[in-house]
């Protein structure tokens, strides 16, 4: 099933909305829980669902509606507390779940929420699952939910973090530290607030925190992933410091070398990739992207004998895509990797040690180390679209698409996609020069306006 298609609540990363508007009220919230109920009871009866959530006021009145919905259709609740969702789809094989129940909006600020199912694996559901469970949705009449309130209670359960620990342990070996290492973490606020550097100060890193602080109103805001500008201004202060930044349910990171420089996911991506050609252990020579990716991605990987592979903007499509080839490495350009080989889904944390593993057995700065990729300049530009037809079949687009890709050649490209939740038209435009792009803006935007504007 393509993109989005045949759901009407589920978008790119589960539900979100919102708070106190429809989906993100506490009685859509239970009708969800009941759906998912019946649709893990399907293959478990009697099973488990293992629940955490990020750091957003409104997380322990979603949750106790989520788990009345769940209750509702004969399945138990395990609550983690507050957890990163990639340790969740770590835990939930683990603890014999058959499913995990995540209560996070990402990266959205504090006001919004969200509510994304894997399952026994830890993996996140298909499309076609997620379209299964929307079948069976029946939100005019909700369960009883009973107390729709909460205390604010940013903890996470002492076995889920030994659990987590353990799991990062077992995919580095007992011998792994980071002595010597410092790493200042900006923590967004948000779920990672006190596992990431507690388990990074249990491997021998010298770690200082800031945005650290979750009052259920300030996550991701002005913080973490998102806004790392007040991360990089105190690496910039420092001697040798890595940052590493979160967003608001960590499954994904901005790193920030010792010069204080921003290093994305296209890069992180790169430098796992090929250090995993060196050694051998990058499975069929290839590395899994979104249509997002930069291609200077493409060139680095084909200089080492490897090769890319492109999907659908989402870390959804690009885990299918690695399961159906066998492959065990890709992300996406935000910061959101997936490594199979050590976890089901993604994890800020997880992706962090695993560049950090790589600095030390090659004995390089993050900063040299990033030099492995040469990035072309890309530029985005979002327009406000009064209907969203194929862009192929509108005439005059279609034509003005195909020329200025002849005039980039091989050495650029455009990327035309609507926007999953709102009226707009993202435009890409990526060469190896700035004034070509800027050309192909200078083509393009006027009749994107005149064609598909409001």
């Amino acid at each position: 099933m393509g993109e989005g298609q045949g759901r009407r609540w589920f978008g790119t990363d589960g539900i979100r909305g919102r708070v106190g508007k429809v989906p993100m009220t506490p009685e859509f919230i239970a009708a969800v829980g009941a759906a998912a109920g019946k649709f893990f009871s399907r293959t478990s009866p009697r099973g488990k669902v293992l629940m955490a959530r990020d750091t957003r006021g409104s997380g322990p009145m979603l949750e106790a509606a989520l788990a009345a919905g769940l209750k509702s259709a004969g399945l138990s609740v395990e609550l983690a507390g507050v957890l990163p969702s990639g340790a969740t789809a770590m835990l939930v094989p683990a603890r014999g779940a058959c499913a995990g129940a995540i209560l996070s909006a990402s990266h959205n600020p504090a006001a919004d929420n969200g509510i994304k199912f894997c399952g026994a694996t830890g993996a996140k559901l298909t499309d076609e699952e997620e379209s299964q469970l929307e079948s069976v949705l029946d939100w005019e009449r909700p369960p009883a939910i009973g107390e729709k309130t909460g205390a604010l209670d940013f903890s996470c359960r002492d076995w889920a973090m030994e659990g987590y620990r353990k799991k990062l342990v077992q995919a580095f070996g007992e011998a792994f530290s980071l002595q010597g290492r410092k790493v200042l973490v900006d923590a967004a606020h948000g779920a990672a607030w006190w596992t990431t550097p507690e388990i990074l100060r249990g491997l021998g890193a010298e770690v200082e925190v800031m945005s650290d602080h979750p009052d259920g109103r300030n996550i991701n805001e002005g913080c973490g992933s998102e806004h790392p500008e007040g991360l990089i201004a105190k690496i910039r202060e420092r001697s040798g410091w890595i940052g590493l930044a979160h967003d608001g349910d960590a499954d994904r990171l901005v790193l920030v070398d010792e010069k204080g420089e921003r290093v994305d996911g296209d890069e992180l991506i790169a430098m796992a990739a090929l250090d995993a050609l060196e050694r051998g252990k990058l499975p069929h020579k290839t590395v899994v992207v979104t249509v997002m990716s930069n291609l200077g991605l493409d060139e680095a990987m084909a200089k080492q004998g490897g090769r890319v592979v492109r999907t659908p903007v989402g870390d959804r499509y690009v885990a299918a895509a690695m399961k159906e080839g066998g492959f065990t490495l890709g992300g996406e350009q935000s910061g959101h990797l997936l490594f199979l080989d050590a976890s089901p889904a993604g994890d800020g944390l997880l992706s962090s040690l695993k560049i950090f593993d790589l600095l030390q057995r090659k004995k390089e700065t993050l900063h040299r180390s990033r030099a492995v990729m040469k990035r072309y300049p890309q530029k985005l530009v979002n327009l406000k679209v009064r209907h969203k037809p194929a862009w192929e079949t509108v005439p005059p687009l279609a034509a003005a698409v195909r020329e200025m890709e002849r005039f980039l050649e091989k050495k650029g490209r455009i990327l035309l996609r609507y926007s999953g939740t709102e009226n707009l038209v993202r435009l890409l435009v990526e060469a190896d020069e700035e004034d070509k792009i800027s050309k192909v803006q200078e083509k393009l935007v006027p009749i994107l306006n005149e064609q598909l504007g409001e």
